[in-house]
């Protein structure tokens, strides 16, 4: 069953950027100063957001003026909630109603000492008429796209193949895709291609056994790239040096020195800086200057997607480029 929220008619018709949520998240966020003393602590409210990294990189694309279509699922009253605050917060987004409920987390942030906990459900699996629906909605909406960016897991057990079957739906699209993965997920993505891969230094010691900060592995991890169709990457640690791949050179970045209050979202973040410089025309390597301060930007909130375009602004000129290298 679709479900169209026509939060703003504008940004859905000229809309260039789709971006896919495949797991969403209502995301209850819980921010001290202080670790709490044992016991009950009465609150007015509690602060909560919409979570999955597909809508957070909507939401952070919106902020830097650059509106996306979040395509995703919701089921039960946790949907319901989503629904609302993407629609108060001015996301366009299109639903695929879902017969299992969208899963919740809890994101627990500490200021002094900095510390930051969270418990996510791991959300319940899509039907596959859910699935196919998805997939024939992207298909619809690729014709007035320009970018198409796929980020985050899959709920439950046995569909790994949720990114491969999407890329062989949209197979030909006439854009840039960019996909947000890890592990078997990914894996399964690779035998299709076509996209552009953004993910941290730990993902791709787990997917490809290869570390990108270490320039000996360039040749076997590019070979891998190549083999897969996997057009270039943009491969974070956090604040050390992120490293932007493509066929021609391997770009070592340096990310601006922050005081981090929450990294969760800071990846999203980053992937939509990246977009957003795209969608301006700007080279790969400018493009990673953006998504690094967007990311770091974003670190300095304790929710997902939340900095400024000020915040990034300030920052894109503190992000370093260490070198560049012939691969």
């Amino acid at each position: 069953m679709f479900h169209w929220e026509n939060n703003n008619s504008c940004a859905i018709l000229s809309s260039m950027i789709l971006t896919v949520t495949p797991n969403p998240l209502l995301d209850f966020i819980l921010h001290e100063e202080r670790p709490p003393t044992p016991g009950g602590h009465r609150v007015r409210s509690i602060k909560w957001t919409v979570g999955g990294k597909g809508i957070n990189v909507a939401r952070m694309l919106k902020t830097l003026g650059r509106p996306a279509l979040a395509l995703t699922f919701a089921g039960g009253p946790n949907g319901e909630r989503i629904r609302s605050r993407l629609k108060d917060q001015g996301i366009s987004a299109y639903f695929i109603q879902t017969e299992k409920e969208t899963r919740s987390g809890i994101n627990f942030v500490i200021d002094e000492p900095p510390s930051q906990t969270w418990w996510i459900e791991e959300g319940e699996p899509l039907t596959t008429v859910e699935c196919m629906t998805m997939f024939e909605a992207v298909y619809r909406e690729r014709e007035k796209a320009r970018f198409i960016a796929m980020s985050g897991s899959v709920p439950g057990p046995g569909q790994a193949s949720f990114y491969r079957c999407l890329l062989e739906k949209i197979h030909g699209f006439n854009g840039e895709i960019y996909l947000d993965a890890r592990g078997e997920t990914l894996r399964e993505a690779t035998r299709v291609g076509g996209f552009f891969l953004k993910h941290n230094r730990d993902e791709c010691l787990e997917t490809f056994g290869l570390d990108p900060l270490n320039i000996a592995d360039h040749p076997k991890l590019l070979s891998e790239f190549k083999r897969h169709g996997i057009t270039g990457a943009l491969i974070t640690d956090g604040p050390r040096p992120a490293t932007l791949l493509d066929h021609v050179s391997a770009t070592y970045l340096l990310p601006p020195e922050i005081q981090e209050v929450s990294s969760v979202g800071s990846g999203d973040a980053a992937l939509a800086g990246f977009i957003f410089a795209r969608s301006e025309g700007k080279s790969l390597v400018e493009s990673a200057r953006w998504a690094l301060a967007a990311g770091a930007a974003d670190a300095c909130h304790a929710g997902p997607c939340e900095a400024s375009f000020p915040d990034i602004e300030r920052l894109l000129g503190r992000v370093i480029i260490e070198k560049t290298v012939s691969t």
